[in-house]
């Protein structure tokens, strides 16, 4: 019952929908048959009927992996097409039994992707069909990215490059006139050489530093927040949301230095500053590094490391500083003080069998629906699958909370908004 997503970005780099992860990798992901059509029902009955599909996507669309013989059970009918979109595998073969299923369901007002395609000419009957084409960048050739995108790119708004995994494929694909993309280049860090960090990120960094001193000075906290407004902003709007439920308007960043306390400070102040760190990166680097914080955190207190929990939180967190400041994760974390062994799984300084590093490594293969690596981890911290699930949903609703009380929603990055691909 293991649920990962992947985000789908647009133009803009906010986020427009989540493939919904489900793979096996490994024979203790599920109790059933592995194979493709098991593992989907798995995701349809885990996503939709045994929780609220919005607290995995957030209201934004899922994208989920069909077989042929969900195809012509008419699966996804069980679904409501405003929710989901029906992606067609790459191994499905099309025939017509296949393109009546997919007309049925795109006359229905289901939106439907074609996996994996990797060259203009594969399954035209298909790709006429659909609302999303998908390319693999890892499979296609330059040329054959090329030619898809011009053969489909005028007919079609949602021709999505997937399997992005370093920043030059992104920036190609965004060139050749690509609508949607996919992949973990959001988190790979872009070093240049010579290359200086900003100011204002430069002070965030200051108060990083002076937050996770082993004792924290609150006057000099003080000082350096009141000179960057907008985090003074965000600090008191946190300070003074439902979370806290004060009875009184908390009107000074002292004040609320105190009520929040040295180990919310630690976090909150850490999250507000991450937010800002990352201010031109895309904002699913935020929500990955914050959903990776809480998950750890959560994992910690299941494994019976609850006195570390708040460590676990920055590891999480930190993890990908590196991406948001381009720079190596080394220099990122030089002035932030960790613990020992916090800091060497982050850096990877040596192989490590203990708890920290099967939690961090637990978190990661989740991410990626890596099940072989997760039941791994998960064995060595002898956890069950359903807390290993629940732990990774809690974390998902909870960033969104966290999202919308220090980022309120502008409108542009919203679901409501975002562009539906035009129907043929």
């Amino acid at each position: 019952m293991f649920v990962a997503r992947q985000p789908i970005l647009d133009q803009a780099l906010a986020v427009y929908g989540y493939e919904l992860l489900y793979r096996s990798g490994g024979e203790n992901a599920y109790t059933g048959s592995p194979d493709g059509t098991s593992a989907s029902l798995q995701v349809l009955n885990n996503c939709f009927f045994a929780v609220d599909i919005r607290e995995i996507v957030g209201g934004r669309l899922a994208f989920v992996n069909f077989t042929r013989d969900l195809l012509l059970r008419q699966a996804a009918e069980v679904v409501s097409p405003r929710s989901m979109v029906v992606e067609v595998l790459e191994d499905v073969r099309v025939d017509a039994e296949v393109l009546a299923a997919c007309r049925r369901l795109h006359d229905q007002g289901y939106l439907l992707a074609a996996d994996d395609i990797c060259r203009a000419d594969q399954n035209e009957e298909l790709l006429d069909l659909v609302d999303f084409i998908k390319v693999d960048f890892r499979a296609a050739s330059e040329a054959e990215q090329e030619r898809i995108i011009g053969k489909y790119g005028r007919r079609k708004t949602g021709v999505l490059a997937e399997k992005l995994e370093t920043r030059a494929e992104f920036e190609r694909a965004r060139q050749l006139g690509y609508a949607y993309f996919q992949g973990y280049f959001f988190a790979r860090p872009v070093v240049l050489k010579g290359k200086e960090i900003p100011g204002f990120k430069l002070n965030y960094l200051r108060i990083l530093a002076e937050i996770h001193r082993p004792e924290i000075e609150f006057r000099q906290l003080e000082q350096l927040i009141r000179q960057e407004v907008s985090v003074a902003y965000k600090l008191l709007r946190y300070a003074n949301s439902a979370l806290f439920a004060q009875r009184s308007t908390i009107e000074s960043i002292r004040r609320a230095l105190v009520i929040l306390g040295e180990a919310e400070i630690r976090k909150w102040v850490s999250i507000i500053l991450l937010m800002h760190l990352a201010v031109d990166k895309p904002n699913v680097l935020v929500m990955h590094s914050l959903i990776r914080a809480a998950f750890c955190e959560s994992l910690a207190q299941l494994a019976a490391m609850g006195g570390r929990k708040s460590e676990l939180f920055l590891m999480g967190m930190f993890s990908l500083l590196d991406a948001m400041i381009d720079r190596p994760l080394r220099e990122a974390l030089r002035d932030i003080h960790l613990s020992p062994d916090v800091r060497e799984t982050l850096l990877d300084e040596r192989a490590s069998t203990g708890s920290i590093s099967a939690i961090y490594g637990l978190a990661k293969a989740y991410e990626c629906g890596d099940w072989a690596r997760v039941m791994e981890n998960a064995r060595r911290l002898r956890l069950e699958y359903e807390e290993i699930r629940g732990a990774y949903l809690t974390a998902v609703s909870w960033c969104d909370q966290v999202f919308g009380t220090c980022f309120p929603p502008s409108g542009s990055g919203s679901p409501e908004n975002a562009a539906q691909p035009q129907r043929r």
